[in-house]
């Protein structure tokens, strides 16, 4: 992605593919991220546990991933990317910039506690002890500098981000060309 020279919103073509470095905003109501609390458009979650008798290995246990529509805005023009979309037409890596962990001396937090419950799963063993696990947290928050790549399309629009015109660039992906997002500073250079 970061071979890809981005491109200004508004010399954007119809059905071309290209990348845009901007800034993410909210079009409706943002997500809350579970283990960090913040606002975003786009979060993913990874939970591991570490379990096995002699060679004790790492399995996932969670494994979430949150999207809704949002704005980029580069240069003072925006575009809607479709973030809520299939996985098959997209691609998202997010720096994984909260990090926790739990174990035998180290109980995890009432938060993580619920999260886990909330899909079935529980800190602590058949005997009460907690489990290791580790939980990691990747989200694009509001605000947030990111790229995107992927297909060009104008469409009439409620959200008018200019005044003059009704007509709004669309950000999304398909099987052939993928929508591909990332919050990682190496995709800007």
């Amino acid at each position: 992605m970061k071979k890809i020279p981005s491109k200004q919103i508004q010399l954007a073509k119809e059905n071309e593919y290209l990348k845009i470095i901007g800034k993410a905003h909210c079009i409706d109501t943002p997500l809350i991220s579970p283990i960090s609390k913040r606002k975003c458009v786009y979060y993913q979650i990874k939970v591991e546990e570490r379990s096995g008798g002699k060679n004790k290995s790492w399995h996932t246990i969670i494994n979430e991933e949150k999207a809704i529509d949002f704005s980029i805005e580069s240069s003072g023009e925006k575009a809607i990317v479709q973030a809520y979309s299939s996985s098959n037409y997209k691609m998202v890596h997010l720096v994984k910039d909260v990090k926790r962990e739990s174990g035998i001396l180290n109980d995890p937090p009432k938060f993580l506690e619920n999260y886990l419950a909330s899909h079935g799963k529980d800190s602590t063993g058949f005997f009460g002890f907690n489990k290791t696990m580790h939980f990691q947290e990747g989200i694009i928050e509001i605000g947030e500098e990111i790229s995107v790549l992927g297909t060009a399309n104008w469409k009439v629009s409620d959200h008018m981000f200019d005044k003059y015109s009704t007509q709004n660039l669309f950000i999304s992906g398909n099987k052939t060309n993928k929508l591909l997002i990332t919050d990682d500073p190496k995709a800007k250079v």
